[in-house]
């Protein structure tokens, strides 16, 4: 009796051991696929790669908006300075104005 006890105990063990071993098979072959699954990621992501003349164009259409922004703060730093100008020039012409009405009132 406690010897098919010890049998039937080690065939559990047994048993379960040839579990765990199929499920490590298991286990290794999904990690063996994963670096094929991440290559053919990789070439899906290329093949849907946007064409070549478009890439062209989006650089060019940057470029080009770069250049145009950087023309309208030239352009609005030109303006400030007329103004400024314009400014300087009017506060010097009123005060003219005030330094001349003040000699025709002394005399």
């Amino acid at each position: 009796m406690a010897r098919g006890k010890k049998v039937l105990k080690e065939d559990l063990e047994l048993n379960a051991l040839r579990e765990k071993e199929q499920q490590l098979l298991l286990q290794q072959k999904e990690f063996a696929e994963i670096p094929k699954k991440l290559a053919l990621e990789l070439r899906e992501r290329e093949t849907t790669m946007p064409p070549l003349q478009e890439i062209e164009e989006r650089k060019r259409r940057l470029a080009h908006e770069e250049m145009v922004s950087r023309g309208e703060v030239a352009n609005i730093l030109r303006d400030q300075n007329r103004s400024l100008m314009l400014l300087v020039l009017l506060l010097a012409a009123t005060g003219s104005l005030i330094w001349w009405g003040i000699k025709l009132m002394q005399g």
